[in-house]
C-alpha cells in the first residue's frame, strides 16, 4: 500500500504547521499573563525576542523529520526541509528588523 502522505508539500505543510502549535502549546503551558497569544507575539517582536520564540518552536520539526526519514517518506522530509529553512529566513529576517 502505497502512502499518499510521502508527498513534498505534505512535508511543507506538516513543517509549516507544526512550529505555530508548538508555539501556541508552549504560551498554554508557560504563560501565565493577561494577554492573549497574539499579543504575546507582538510583545515578543517589540521586546526583540520573536526570533527566539520562532527557533525554539522549530525544534519538533527534527523529531518530524527524523520520523519521515525513519519510515522512508523521503519527499516529506524534504519538504519538512524547506519548511524549517522557511523559518531560518524569518528569524534571520527577525534579527536584522532589530
Amino acid at each position: 500500500m502505497i502512502c499518499k502522505c510521502n508527498k513534498q508539500i505534505v512535508g511543507i505543510l506538516i513543517g509549516l504547521v507544526v512550529p505555530v502549535v508548538f508555539s501556541i502549546l508552549l504560551f498554554q503551558g508557560r504563560y501565565t499573563g493577561d494577554l492573549g497569544f497574539w499579543d504575546f507575539v507582538k510583545t515578543m517582536f517589540q521586546l526583540q525576542s520573536l526570533g527566539k520564540l520562532v527557533s525554539v518552536s522549530v525544534l519538533p520539526n527534527l523529531l518530524i523529520f527524523f520520523l519521515a526519514i525513519w519510515t522512508e517518506r523521503l519527499l516529506a522530509a524534504r519538504g519538512i526541509v524547506i519548511a524549517t529553512l522557511i523559518y531560518t529566513l524569518a528569524t534571520v529576517l527577525l534579527y536584522f528588523l532589530r
